[in-house]
């Protein structure tokens, strides 16, 4: 704990006092490091990284202000925040709820600082070089410096979550996947380093989420039409050959089994062994999506309609958890959010995740620049890795921040056409008036 609040401290001084560049990189970094409170307290350590900073960097970014056009996207998440501090009401735990409403705040405050550095320039993909190298080498600072933090002793994380991490590095690989900068020779060891660090961190979900995005990043390349069959001809026949194989493959995966928690999943999933460490969460927050099914198929219509309340996700936990975090238990988002509030909050939801979606698939066609690429290269992974992880109630970690950056990145994407219109509308009229 003392090595994670040195460290803390050392990124929050770098934000107070370097340059905005500086500051910004040393920001994304420091969502890798989660210091989170169990219970309903606010601590001072969370607030800072999730409001004060951001609020202060708000000050620093004031003369950048204001974005374009509205899309609805975060429309539908202030109806969203408002709807979850309204069934806060009737919630069982409303010191929790107003704590995961405070939240949802900072994720748009948050979003609103990546935004606006954006649009200063002091945000650009070139930053991945400098974030990555960061947040890995806090990874290798925990697993030297304190391995037992947080427990899961053999994975490689930093000091948060693994599956915290784990979203944070597939959105990096996104960046370095899919954009221009920094340099084509930089960009491919930089993915095949953090695919290593992903490998490492052992979240399956994830990984299916890289493998995902990576072949969303292909579809979408401007690479000839015979390399991209050539591609998914290879990967037929490498899988052909796998499934011909299996008792050879698995019997060489076996070997690793200990050793790393995607292998032993492939091996215990194979094999039927559902009691297998590998697939130890796997039962976990299988049962608790079984049990929010059920409920939420067992509803009454006024819980459908508005929602058995906010957090009070926490009645599913009986029996299998024992003093759940009513925020963070249920993993699956996607149960969640019609669990807690019902059809008004999984509509918003939708329609919030929707815009985004549509937002990057415009960006990606007005912009050869391809700042929207790497948002709507990862959009795959991360709406599966929601069924996994939390991003409402992770305001300032790594799951949201990697996130949050990619959408001001395709802000960008909207802007450069904008300015290209407005600069010919501006000859146009010079002209007129010579």
């Amino acid at each position: 704990m003392t090595s994670a609040l040195v460290l803390y401290g050392v990124l929050v001084a770098v934000v107070l006092l370097a340059p905005l560049r500086w500051s910004l990189i040393a920001y994304l970094v420091l969502t890798t490091i989660d210091l989170g409170s169990m219970n309903a307290d606010i601590g001072l350590l969370n607030t800072a990284k999730a409001v004060l900073l951001p609020l202060y960097f708000l000050w620093r970014l004031r003369d950048y202000a204001g974005h374009g056009r509205v899309i609805v996207a975060p429309i539908a998440w202030g109806l969203l925040t408002l709807y979850a501090a309204i069934a806060g009401s009737w919630s069982l735990y409303p010191m929790f709820a107003l704590k995961l409403v405070g939240h949802m705040i900072a994720l748009f405050l948050i979003c609103m600082v990546f935004m606006r550095a954006a649009k200063a320039g002091y945000l650009t993909p070139n930053v991945v070089l400098p974030v990555a190298a960061g947040a890995l080498l806090l990874a290798a600072l925990r697993s030297i410096l304190a391995p037992s933090f947080g427990g899961e002793v053999e994975r490689f994380k930093s000091f948060s979550s693994a599956q915290s991490f784990a979203a944070f590095l597939v959105a990096l690989y996104s960046i370095a996947l899919c954009t221009k900068f920094p340099r084509l020779a930089v960009r491919l060891p930089l993915c095949g380093i953090l695919m290593a660090a992903l490998l490492f961190d052992g979240s399956r979900l994830w990984m299916l989420g890289l493998v995902l995005s990576t072949i969303v990043a292909l579809l979408i390349s401007n690479a000839a039409t015979w390399f991209k069959v050539c591609m998914v001809g290879i990967s037929v026949v490498v899988l052909t050959l796998g499934i011909a194989e299996t008792d050879l493959v698995l019997n060489v995966l076996a070997r690793e089994a200990s050793s790393n928690r995607i292998v032993a999943a492939i091996v215990a999933g194979y094999r039927g062994d559902s009691k297998s460490y590998g697939l130890g969460t796997y039962r976990f927050r299988r049962e608790i999506d079984l049990r929010a099914i059920d409920a939420i198929g067992n509803s009454s219509i006024r819980d459908l309609a508005f929602g058995h309340g906010t957090s009070n996700s926490a009645e599913l936990a009986g029996g299998l958890a024992r003093n759940p975090d009513p925020n963070r238990i249920m993993h699956n988002e996607w149960l969640r959010v019609p669990y807690e509030w019902g059809i008004p909050g999984a509509f918003l939801w939708l329609t919030f995740f929707a815009s985004i979606t549509l937002y990057a698939v415009q960006g990606v066609r007005s912009d050869q620049a391809w700042y929207s690429k790497p948002l709507l290269v990862y959009l795959p992974a991360f709406l599966l890795g929601l069924a996994g992880e939390n991003i409402i109630a992770g305001a300032g970690n790594g799951v949201s921040a990697g996130f949050l950056l990619l959408v001001a990145f395709s802000c960008e994407s909207h802007r450069v056409p904008l300015r290209l219109k407005n600069t010919t509308a501006q000859l146009h009229i010079s002209h007129a008036a010579a």
